[in-house]
Parts: structure tokens; C-alpha cells; sequence
């Protein structure tokens, strides 16, 4: 018996070393992932910063050019405004109606001119608003990214810490060991065993546990966290499974002993289960990667009953 034991925990010792290696090669692949997204953005803005000051180079350009021709047509009105006044004290009727026409025009010019300019110039402002913002942005943006990687750190650092304490904490409840059923693993007292054969539909997932002599899995609020990490680390992504609860119209109730799941549990996903709570709707324990590595703390979920997705979980009577 103690070399058995001595067995298991060598056992132990290597998968958990095994666990630890994935999980810094996947923290690392993640940080790589997330400084490119970094340098991309970073480039992004740069290219958006050097684009917004051409832009601005060119309006600058053009208000110069406005100013100087405005400066022009002044100075030609006022050169011609006396020759225009003596014409008309000398009564010469027509060069009057011509010439206060050309005045007139003049006068539209340069109206056009002014009002060029100050839009130009609300242009001019607008460019230089964005380019400044754009500069909030890049800094703001790569400090959130800085923060986010910070944040992935600790959170990696502590879920390995945690992983590790949960494992050895349940060294010996984990396994097949005396007590549950061959092929059967223990935790917290309940015997479970996955069936990966093939993805069933509650009702098929129910009839194989019965065939088995088990029921579906209804493991414990302080089980579900656990179980959720045991089989997501034991037999990989996608390792979703059929728990024994169903919807009875206006909650989940576990087919046997008729324990009620509250809708308001911290174990339901987000926004689960919502209004799937009919008969038609069953509890699926969601070990993906997509959810245990971003929100692991969350494992329930409600799935139409028909869908043909899941694993089978089985609980020892």
C-alpha cells in the first residue's frame, strides 16, 4: 500500500509539473501576442499622427495662400478706390455704373476671402485638436495595454499558486482511488467519471450514466470550481459535460434529491440562465478554454437539452 502510494504521488508530481510547463508556455505565447498588438497599434497611431500632420501642413499652406491674396485685394481696392471716386465727381455715367460694379465685386471677393479663411483656420484648429487627442490616445493606449499585461502577470501568478495548492490539497481525492467505483475519480467525497466515447443530448447522457449504474453528476456549489479546473487540465479544451439538472419553468432542479440551483448563483456564467429556464433547458459544466482561461470562476451554463455537444458525466450512486 505504501508504494502504491509512493507511485501515485510521483504521478502527481509529474503532471503537475507538466501542468505548470503548458500553462508558462501559454502565458508566454499570450504576452508575445499581446506586445505585437502593442507595437501594431503603436504603429497605427504614428502612421495616423504623421497623416493628420501633412494634413495640417497643407491647411497651414492654403491659409497663407488665402491671407496673401486677401492682403492683394486690398491694397488693389484701395489703389483704385480714388481713380473710382474722381469718375464719379466728374459725372461720367457709365464708367460709374462700371466701375461701381467692379467695387461691388471687389468687395464680393474678398467677403468669399474672409470667409475662406476663417474656416480654413476652424480647419487649421480641428487638425491640431485631433493630432492632440491622437497623442491621448497613443499614450492612454499603451498604458492600458502596459496595465493589462501587469494585470495577465499577477493574475498568472496567482492562479499557479492557487492551481498548485488546489492540486495538493486534493493529491489523493482526484484519482481512482479506494472508496469510488474502477475508472472513477473522487473529489470531495463524490465519485465522478467522464464518458468521452462520443458528445451526447442530456437525455442520451442520462441513459448512458444509467446503464453505468451511476446518474448524471451533481457535484456540490464547492465542487463545481474544482471540477470545472480537474477536467479542463485532464483531458484538454472542449471538455464540456452534462450535469444532472434540468429547468423546471422557472429554475434548475437536480433530478435526484431535487436539490434547486438558485438563478442568481455566482457559478452561472454571465447572463445565465436568464430566461432558459423551461424543461427544455439542462446544465452543461463548461471546461473550454475560452472560458475557463477568462472567466474560470463562472462554470454553469444553460443548453437546450436536444443539443448533441456534451460529454456525459457520471456520478457513483
Amino acid at each position: 500500500m505504501q508504494r502504491f502510494e509512493i507511485l501515485l504521488d510521483n504521478k502527481m508530481d509529474f503532471k503537475m509539473d507538466l501542468i505548470k510547463k503548458e500553462m508558462e508556455t501559454k502565458f508566454d505565447n499570450l504576452e508575445t501576442k499581446m506586445k505585437l498588438m502593442m507595437e501594431q497599434i503603436s504603429n497605427n497611431i504614428t502612421t495616423h499622427q504623421d497623416s493628420m500632420a501633412r494634413d495640417l501642413q497643407s491647411v497651414k499652406t492654403r491659409v497663407e495662400s488665402y491671407e496673401q491674396s486677401f492682403a492683394d485685394l486690398k491694397t488693389l481696392h484701395f489703389s483704385i478706390k480714388p481713380q473710382l471716386t474722381d469718375n464719379l465727381a466728374h459725372g461720367r455715367a457709365t464708367q460709374n455704373l462700371s466701375s461701381s460694379q467692379n467695387i461691388n465685386d471687389l468687395n464680393d471677393t474678398i467677403y468669399d476671402l474672409k470667409t475662406l479663411t476663417r474656416e480654413s483656420k476652424i480647419i487649421l484648429n480641428e487638425i491640431k485638436w485631433s493630432i492632440e487627442d491622437c497623442k491621448g490616445t497613443s499614450n492612454t493606449t499603451t498604458q492600458q495595454l502596459n496595465d493589462i499585461l501587469e494585470n495577465m502577470e499577477e493574475l498568472n501568478q496567482n492562479r499557479m499558486e492557487s492551481d498548485n495548492e488546489t492540486m495538493n490539497s486534493t493529491k489523493m481525492t482526484s484519482k481512482e482511488v479506494e472508496g469510488c467505483p474502477s475508472g472513477f475519480f473522487e473529489m470531495s467525497s463524490q465519485c465522478f467519471k467522464m464518458f468521452r466515447d462520443r458528445k451526447r443530448s442530456w437525455f442520451l447522457a442520462k441513459t448512458k450514466c444509467e446503464q453505468e449504474g451511476s446518474m448524471l453528476a451533481q457535484p456540490g456549489e464547492t465542487v463545481a470550481q474544482p471540477l470545472q479546473t480537474y477536467l479542463y487540465e485532464t483531458f484538454g479544451e472542449r471538455s464540456h459535460v452534462w450535469l444532472g439538472a434540468q429547468g423546471d419553468g422557472t429554475k434548475f432542479v437536480y433530478e435526484h434529491g431535487g436539490l434547486v440551483l438558485d438563478n442568481d448563483s455566482p457559478l452561472w456564467y454571465h447572463h445565465h440562465p436568464g430566461s432558459h429556464v423551461s424543461a427544455g433547458y439542462c446544465l452543461v459544466l463548461m471546461a473550454d478554454a475560452s472560458y475557463y482561461e477568462v472567466i474560470p470562476s463562472t462554470p454553469y451554463w444553460a443548453t437546450p437539452c436536444s443539443s448533441n455537444s456534451y460529454y456525459a458525466l457520471c456520478e457513483a450512486k
